[in-house]
């Protein structure tokens, strides 16, 4: 599947969020048939390097479980960040969706007022990530602009005391977070 596409509608969003819940399901079986019969040095191995793990948008593309995990979590939170954008802006859908390494905003409106970048990690200041992302959505021509962040113990929704130069920062649901 490419990693940059246009999703029109919530209906599209959810068969989004199947195909990478189908990927992290198959995973969890390849992880079960090898927790017991697999030494320990090999299955890490096959789960750093290969032979466990899919790509999170087609669980017939194998890929090792680490970027699986990286991946999968970075998409979930775009897919969560449009749902944000679904329901408080559809007057700006469809919105383009730039996965991983595509060009681009990470969330972008077809009609180009919105630029949003989207990412998911232990804390918003690991990597200085939502200082990167705010600079990165400022220098688009976007009205509005966003930074969306998956990070456990932040409550859902819009977070002011981290907003700078009217960019709008929003925390999304954690899925079940420790």
């Amino acid at each position: 599947m490419p990693k940059s596409f246009t999703v029109n509608d919530i209906n599209e969003l959810e068969q989004l969020k199947q195909k990478l819940y189908e990927s992290m399901d198959k995973t969890l079986l390849q992880i079960s048939s090898n927790i017991t019969s697999t030494p320990s040095k090999t299955l890490f191995s096959k789960m750093k390097f290969g032979g466990i793990g899919f790509d999170p948008l087609d669980s017939n593309r194998p890929l090792n479980i680490i970027e699986q995990i990286n991946q999968s979590f970075t998409y979930l939170s775009s897919f969560y960040a449009l749902e944000v954008l679904f329901t408080e802006y559809p007057e700006l859908a469809p919105f383009r969706l730039n996965l991983g390494t595509a060009p681009g905003s990470d969330i972008e409106s077809e009609c180009g007022g919105l630029a949003a970048e989207v990412f998911a990690a232990v804390a918003p200041t690991s990597n200085q990530k939502l200082k990167k992302d705010i600079n990165k959505v400022l220098a688009t021509d976007a009205k509005l602009r966003f930074v969306f962040f998956m990070c456990p113990n932040f409550e859902l929704g819009r977070q002011l005391q981290l907003e700078k130069e009217d960019v709008i920062v929003w925390a999304l649901k954690a899925v079940n977070a420790i």
